[in-house]
């Protein structure tokens, strides 16, 4: 009980003081956040795609959102301080000028502001990214012409050589007999004997 009655009463002072603060900006920024993470986190993990292509679509949605992140910072920073100032001459609430000024802060960000910032910027900054990138994978890869390749068998080569090699070896070997034994003893046998033949 004593976890669960320390959790319920953080939410509790949560949801208090952002009651109390109501503001546009706390929501586009914790949007901004999430999306920022979320997105290149859901993207990288995507088997489908091309590793490059996930880090390059990763990083693009991750800069993205930190221009959106930046950019309502910067307008609600330009915009909602001169509300008191209006509020004076209009006489009116401070409070809830500010706060109207706050919602029109968001929304000129996200449908003017953002868009033409990532117009501005993105194609730049991620064009240097791909140089980068190509860059360094040149430095990396080993020139074709550095690889020394192993020279091919020539086999119509080798048969050549094989075959002067085996002529003058044939040429060395005796010539085959001819004849049955008996006539071949008998031939022998004149030969060494001048001619004179003996036997039947």
């Amino acid at each position: 009980m004593g976890l669960g009655k320390a959790i319920y009463n953080g939410l509790k002072n949560v949801c208090t003081s952002l009651g109390k603060h109501n503001d546009a900006l706390y929501a586009v920024l914790a949007i901004a956040m999430f999306k920022g993470i979320m997105r290149p986190t859901f993207t990288m993990m995507d088997k489908k795609s091309d590793k490059e292509t996930k880090k390059y679509a990763a990083f693009r949605e991750g800069l993205t959102e930190v221009i959106a992140f930046g950019s309502y910072i910067a307008t609600h920073a330009a915009l909602v301080p001169l509300s008191v100032k209006w509020a004076k001459k209009a006489g009116v609430s401070p409070k809830k000028l500010k706060n109207g000024v706050s919602l029109f802060s968001v929304c000129l960000s996200a449908g003017v502001i953002i868009p033409a910032v990532c117009n501005l910027t993105l194609k730049p900054i991620m064009d240097g990214v791909k140089k980068l990138s190509e860059k360094k994978n040149k430095m990396t890869k080993i020139p074709q012409t550095e690889i020394q390749q192993t020279p091919s068998l020539n086999i119509k080569e080798n048969e050549h050589i094989a075959e002067n090699f085996s002529q003058p070896i044939k040429s060395l070997l005796p010539a085959e007999p001819k004849g049955n034994l008996l006539q071949i003893m008998q031939k022998n046998y004149t030969a060494n004997n001048n001619g004179m033949r003996v036997g039947l």
